[in-house]
């Protein structure tokens, strides 16, 4: 299942720093996924557009930045499945990293794939 993270810049400087997010530490970070009970709550049906939405969703929360990975159903738990807010029980891994995106000041997203963290990072400093 596809997941939405809002990151902090010190979030990512420790993934791409370590190669993961411990689970200790990834309790903390605020989490969406399209529950079923968030897609019904939706006015669309489109995938494409639900993915939009939930990620603005994972945007709006004002951390700087959203890491998308995918990771099985089993690892996750709903928190608030009307709100689509999940927790992972497990490491999030550089490895099942899909795309990262930069928020700006205007709320406006820039995609990066899952190999530019580093230049990402960069752009930050």
């Amino acid at each position: 299942m596809r997941i939405y993270c809002a990151m902090t810049r010190a979030e990512l400087e420790l993934l791409d720093r370590l190669g993961g997010i411990e689970s200790e530490l990834v309790s903390d970070i605020t989490i969406f996924a399209q529950t079923q009970q968030w897609i019904a709550a939706q006015n669309e049906s489109d995938p494409d557009v639900l993915d939009d939405e939930i990620l603005q969703q994972a945007a709006d929360v004002g951390s700087g930045y959203v890491l998308v990975a995918e990771v099985a159903q089993a690892n996750l738990t709903e928190q608030n499945p009307a709100a689509g807010l999940v927790q992972v029980n497990l490491p999030i891994r550089l490895k099942d990293v899909a795309a990262f995106f930069q928020v700006d000041e205007n709320a406006e997203l820039s995609w990066f794939g899952p190999t530019e963290l580093p230049v990402l990072l960069d752009l930050g400093q």
